[in-house]
C-alpha cells in the first residue's frame, strides 16, 4: 500500500454547503489540514464539515466561523476518512475565500 503526502482539494467555497473533497474508491486518507483565506475587503464566515460515507454532515469548525478581511483559518485537526468519505464547506459569500485542503491518501 502506498501512502502519498498531497494536496486533496482546492478552490473556492461556494455560499451553500457543497462537496470540497471525497476519498476514492479503495482508499483512505487522513486529511491534516485546511486553509482558508478571504480575499474580500470585509469579515466572511464559512463552515467545514465532515460527513462519513452514507453518513450527516458533522461540523470541524465553530459555526459561522469569522475570517476578517485579507486573513486567513486553519483546521490543523487530523481527520481520518474512509472510502467515500467527504469534506464540504460553504462560506457567507461565494467565491470569496479560498481553500485549500492537504493531506495523505493511501491506496
Amino acid at each position: 500500500m502506498a501512502a502519498t503526502i498531497k494536496n486533496l482539494a482546492e478552490g473556492q467555497l461556494p455560499n451553500s454547503k457543497t462537496t470540497l473533497y471525497t476519498v476514492p474508491a479503495l482508499t483512505s486518507a487522513v486529511v491534516l489540514n485546511v486553509v482558508c483565506v478571504n480575499k474580500d475587503t470585509v469579515t466572511r464566515t464559512h463552515n467545514l464539515y465532515y460527513k462519513k460515507s452514507g453518513g450527516t454532515s458533522r461540523l470541524l469548525t465553530a459555526e459561522n466561523q469569522q475570517i476578517q478581511a485579507k486573513y486567513k483559518s486553519t483546521v490543523e485537526e487530523k481527520i481520518t476518512m474512509g472510502a467515500g468519505d467527504q469534506i464540504e464547506g460553504d462560506a457567507s459569500a461565494a467565491t470569496i475565500v479560498d481553500y485549500v485542503i492537504s493531506g495523505v491518501e493511501r491506496t
